[in-house]
Parts: structure tokens; C-alpha cells; sequence
């Protein structure tokens, strides 16, 4: 905690000593090589920017962080890299899926959220998919919920 005491921006010592008390792994993730090699993957393969890859990897670090609640991860994507709804929605899939995941159980600790994010949607014991006629052709996508 000596270090504190030389660091003059109170946000910066704030995150740093938020930083300090995350769990073990996420200390780990967050300034990982590879963690910013996945970041980087993501955003070439959604064609961001370098300018939406910056405020994207300040978002995800965020999150990693505690800082943004990963509840309002897509929002943060769409609205910080000016994506619409259905990318900024593909890449936080794709953020999810290789970068939160592997730490899901400390940010689901550090948020103070029960489930992850539309996980009780995928798993809702009452939903069920139904095929659905459509001509004479059966659509296997169209979902209903009885």
C-alpha cells in the first residue's frame, strides 16, 4: 500500500486500490497479454475502429474491474463506439464468451448478481420451442413460450 500514497489522481487510486481487493483471477485477467490479445480478436472480427477498440477495451476493463456492471455491458458497447443494436449485442457475445466466461463466478461475485446476464432467459424452466408451420415449410428458429 506504500504505492498509494505516490499516486495523485484520487480516481486512479481509487480503481488501483479496487484493483488490489479483486479476486486473484481477475487481478490476473484484467493485465494479461492474453486477455488483450482476445480484446483484440474481438474487434477485428466485428470490424471495430482503433478509436472503438480503445473505448471497447475500456469498457471491458471496466467491467473486469467492477466498475461498469455487466448488466449494462451492451449499452456501454453500443453507446461508447456508436454501434447499433444487433453488433454491439455480437460483440459483447463474443467478449463474453472468451474473455467474462472463464472468470464468470468472480464477476458474478464482484457485480453482486445471482445470474449471469439473459442467463435466465436461456434456462427459463417454463420456455419451450415449438416448430412452427409456416406454409409448408417448418421453421425450427420460431420460438414460443407455453
Amino acid at each position: 500500500m506504500e504505492a498509494l500514497k505516490d499516486i495523485p489522481d484520487p480516481l486512479l487510486k481509487k480503481r488501483y486500490l479496487k484493483f488490489l481487493q479483486l479476486p486473484q483471477k481477475l487481478r490476473e485477467t484484467i493485465p494479461s497479454v492474453e486477455t488483450a490479445d482476445k480484446i483484440r480478436a474481438v474487434a477485428e472480427k466485428n470490424k471495430l475502429s482503433k478509436n472503438q477498440l480503445w473505448d471497447f477495451s475500456y469498457i471491458v476493463g471496466m467491467v473486469l474491474l467492477g466498475e461498469t456492471n455487466i448488466t449494462e455491458f451492451v449499452k456501454e458497447i453500443r453507446d461508447k463506439c456508436g454501434l447499433n443494436e444487433e453488433t454491439a449485442r455480437q460483440v459483447a457475445r463474443d467478449v463474453n464468451q472468451s474473455v467474462f466466461l472463464p472468470v464468470k463466478e468472480e464477476l458474478k461475485k464482484i457485480h453482486n448478481i445471482a445470474r449471469w446476464p439473459r442467463e435466465e432467459e436461456q434456462n427459463a424452466p417454463n420456455r419451450t420451442i415449438e416448430p412452427k408451420l409456416e406454409g409448408n415449410i417448418v421453421n425450427l428458429k420460431a420460438t414460443h413460450n407455453s
